[in-house]
């Protein structure tokens, strides 16, 4: 490796001393070494989007961007004379937006990128966004666009993912001393009672109206 051309520093008053040495292949293999030994991720942040169980269900080149929205909405009610009051506050699900890059060389090629994408778009399946400050969980993915820019090159997808929150209800559970005694909950769609069918009597055609009864009585 030839020697770099260092500037003609003069040698003045407060101009510190350059040192002229080929110092470049030790640095070079001082970084390759604390490479080695150093675990992985420690200087990085963890991003990532996966299952319930913590298994990746996407694995692009790198996280781009990354936004979050959360709402909360005030109702309000008419009163007399035209006014308005406001009450209660009804918290929205939060939507959160992430920017993913894929080039076909890393852990997934760009077809199995957009299929794992399609997949996703097209399933219930609830993830969890994983962020270096928190994890966004009870997500289920509901758009998505992707684009290549000849800035970034034409062969990098640049794919925007949007998640949105669901929420599941809990059906309330009241404590029983004896399990018989709980009340029963449906779980899904009853099956209709079959009505039973038979000769229930015939009505009168003499009676009055038409109801059956013994005219002697009316």
């Amino acid at each position: 490796m030839s020697n770099i051309n260092y500037p003609n520093v003069p040698p003045l008053p407060g101009v510190p001393a350059l040192s002229r040495s080929n110092n470049a292949q030790f640095v070079a293999a001082a970084l390759t070494i604390v490479g080695e030994i150093l675990p992985l991720n420690l200087f990085g942040t963890t991003w990532g989007i996966v299952d319930e169980n913590g298994s990746a269900l996407l694995t692009p080149d790198s996280f781009i961007d990354f936004e979050y929205r959360e709402e909360r909405k005030i109702p309000t009610y008419p009163l007399e004379e035209g006014s308005f009051q406001s009450y209660n506050k009804v918290a929205l699900p939060f939507d959160c937006r992430v920017t993913v890059s894929c080039s076909g060389n890393g852990k997934m090629s760009k077809e199995a990128f957009l299929e794992a994408i399609e997949k996703l778009l097209s399933s219930l399946t609830l993830c969890s966004v994983v962020t270096p400050n928190t994890t966004y969980k009870s997500c289920n993915l509901t758009h998505v666009d992707y684009r290549r820019e000849a800035k970034q090159g034409a062969t990098l997808l640049l794919a925007q993912l949007w998640f949105q929150e669901i929420r599941i209800a809990q059906q309330p559970t009241v404590a029983t001393v004896d399990p018989s005694g709980a009340s029963s909950t449906s779980l899904g769609q009853l099956s209709p009672t079959k009505i039973p069918t038979g000769n229930f009597g015939s009505i009168n055609p003499n009676a009055r109206g038409a109801t059956g009864l013994n005219p002697a009585i009316l």
